[in-house]
């Protein structure tokens, strides 16, 4: 998330912002993609850092809204389903769902990836660890509490979950790395982080109990400070 700089910068906000930049250098190491044709299950930062990195990018989302906020790179966009894809041949060398799985029914988790399978001949599936840091784990379970209040989800699950279920797709597990998140994210961003999402759930008729309980949230963490849980980053062929 974009988050505009403040006018002192602390240590904290540069090593939060060092860090991320070396996660972000850790996940996309695990597998060379330039000159790729590259499935993009769900628009967002992997979309324009494929493109970045020299991907042949095709971008999937059933959100609209989103797929015009990228319609300025040079890559397809294709408004439809995950596991409803118009395509009918292996089109693409690699499958890719960058925080996208947790987002839909855990039911269709396997379907996503049998479907990835009809088109890829690899896929990559980077993931938020389930569990972190005491306020972490506060702020993803009213996170999913509230998505389930509508829903929708926001079901994180562990690496040895997305492991299983890519071998048990037909792939054959060829990484599987942890990416470790240690530096507490500023106050700032969080503050921004948390408004945002308020915005956001009162545009999709989040009741107003987990509104509550996220303005709270951002009074606990003041004093207690959070970290971002560890990422999984899996990779099959």
């Amino acid at each position: 998330m974009l988050v505009k700089q403040p006018s002192v910068v602390s240590k904290n906000y540069l090593d939060y912002i060092k860090e991320q930049e070396m996660v972000e250098k850790e996940i996309w190491s695990s597998i060379e993609v330039k000159g790729l044709m590259v499935i993009d299950f769900g628009v967002g930062e992997s979309t324009k850092k494929l493109v970045e990195l020299g991907a042949r990018v095709i971008a999937v989302d059933k959100d609209k809204e989103k797929l015009k906020r990228y319609s300025s790179l040079d890559l397809s966009l294709i408004q439809c389903d995950i596991v409803k894809l118009p395509f009918h041949t292996k089109i693409a060398d690699l499958a890719v769902f960058y925080f996208t799985l947790h987002e839909i029914d855990p039911n269709l988790h396997k379907n996503a990836i049998l479907s990835a399978r009809k088109f890829s001949s690899k896929v990559m599936v980077v993931e938020p660890s389930p569990n972190g840091c005491p306020t972490y784990n506060l702020y993803a379970s009213i996170w999913r509490r509230a998505m389930h209040s509508v829903n929708e989800f926001e079901d994180y699950k562990h690496a040895s979950y997305w492991k299983r279920l890519i071998e048990d797709c037909g792939f054959k597990v060829i990484a599987l790395k942890r990416v470790r998140q240690k530096v507490e994210i500023p106050f700032i961003m969080l503050k921004q982080l948390v408004h945002d999402t308020i915005k956001q759930w009162k545009n999709i008729g989040i009741k107003v109990k987990y509104i509550h309980e996220m303005e709270n949230f951002l009074n606990y963490v003041k004093k207690r400070g959070m970290r971002w849980s560890d990422l999984s980053v899996i990779i099959g062929i």
